[in-house]
């Protein structure tokens, strides 16, 4: 039996002109139990942000996502392509395409297809709220949610593991023209092996119509008029181009249409080795409109997820608290903070393999590497001193 959780009591929020615009819903799935999150604080001046994104630790292979407008496979009218299998054009367990989801529900022990997502932490997945809550009701619609990342032509990944959602996160209120979002709670940190993109928002309408925007998506439904293929939510699609419409809490494409299945998914705008961002989630079928984030919803899903959008590193690898590195993911200059001891430092990088690729003695702390001659990629950044050895996984980006 469907179990329904019902907001059985009223909330007081004192409105600020720095305080959350709405609380949040808070559903345990496996207790059964409702809470909220209210006030979190925000500055509203803040015209742009986001979040860090992740590779993850499977491995350091980032697919390379074309950045030029299509001209080819478009919606009438449109530089945005149609969909076309993700399988065909990438190797699905790379970065950035294994971070998408599947959402499948359960209801009297039958498990289907519901909608799209993203993962944006080690644990947390960006999706649409009526995916899980059905309209003017706070309530959500199912007992279980599963996850799975990798999942294609029916099959779940050999290499990338499922998992049940824990909580359910959802703005009170919300409508399909505000706040259709949803972060959703794993029990397991998948996210620690297939990476994340960032959240982001950003007041610039200008930035969001320009550059290259992907979508990875699981359609269920064929919809003859929209283009020729079979859908039923069991494989990984994706399109790419240009977003031309911008409006206060929505962004699409003109005279493109979505698909049921493709609820919840994100537009990812791609600057290869740069930025993985999505700025919001699918909500309307026509001209593909999304809820676009804003400053205190960003703010709002990041109190969320902020605790875990640090990458969960092996026991063997695991880094006390001796020093920092930063910028880290970086394209050019590491540095190393010393928290402890003043005596110079001996490095050695190795790579995902353990091989060692060089070494510096006496490193002066206040002196940056270069690291931009390496690939783009993952390596381990081993410190050492008189008083403790150490070693810190940091990202090499761009190119």
């Amino acid at each position: 039996m469907i179990r329904t959780i019902s907001l059985i009591f009223i909330i007081l929020v004192v409105a600020t002109l720095q305080g959350q615009e709405k609380p949040i819903l808070v559903f345990d799935l496996v207790n059964g139990t409702l809470d909220s999150i209210t006030n979190i604080t925000y500055n509203d001046t803040i015209t742009s942000d986001r979040t860090t994104y992740s590779l993850g630790n499977y491995n350091s292979n980032i697919e390379t996502l074309e950045q030029t407008p299509p001209v080819s496979n478009v919606f009438p009218n449109s530089q945005f392509t149609l969909k076309k299998r993700a399988a065909i054009d990438f190797d699905l367990t790379n970065y950035p395409i294994r971070t998408s989801v599947i959402t499948l529900t359960e209801v009297d022990g039958e498990r289907g297809p519901n909608c799209s997502g993203s993962m944006i932490s080690n644990k947390h997945v960006l999706t649409a709220a009526h995916c899980i809550s059905s309209l003017h009701t706070n309530t959500v619609k199912f007992d279980s949610i599963y996850v799975c990342p990798v999942f294609d032509n029916g099959n779940f990944s050999a290499e990338f593991n499922c998992s049940y959602v824990r909580k359910a996160y959802i703005f009170r209120d919300w409508t399909v023209n505000h706040e259709d979002f949803a972060v959703l709670e794993l029990n397991q940190a998948i996210g620690a092996k297939t990476g994340w993109i960032s959240i982001g928002f950003n007041a610039n309408d200008s930035m969001l119509a320009a550059g290259i925007f992907y979508k990875f998506s699981y359609p269920k439904a064929s919809v003859s008029q929209v283009d020729s293929n079979e859908y039923n939510g069991d494989t990984l699609y994706y399109n790419y181009g240009r977003v031309d419409i911008v409006q206060d809490d929505l962004f699409g494409i003109n005279n493109v249409t979505g698909i049921p299945g493709e609820s919840g998914s994100s537009l990812i705008k791609v600057e290869n080795g740069q930025v993985y961002t999505t700025y919001g989630v699918a909500t309307f079928a026509h001209n593909f409109l999304h809820n676009k984030l804003t400053n205190w919803e960003f703010y709002s899903i990041k109190h969320i997820i902020q605790d875990d959008l640090v990458l969960n590193i092996p026991e063997d690898i695991a880094e006390p608290g001796n020093f920092q590195i930063y910028p880290n993911p970086t394209n050019g200059i590491l540095y190393v903070k010393k928290i402890a001891k003043n005596d110079p430092l001996e490095l050695t990088l190795f790579d995902l393999l353990g091989r060692e690729i060089w070494i510096k003695n006496n490193h002066d702390p206040s002196s940056g590497i270069d690291i931009s001659p390496l690939s783009r990629g993952i390596y381990y950044l081993g410190i050492k001193t008189n008083g403790s050895i150490e070693t810190k996984r940091i990202i090499k980006s761009g190119s």
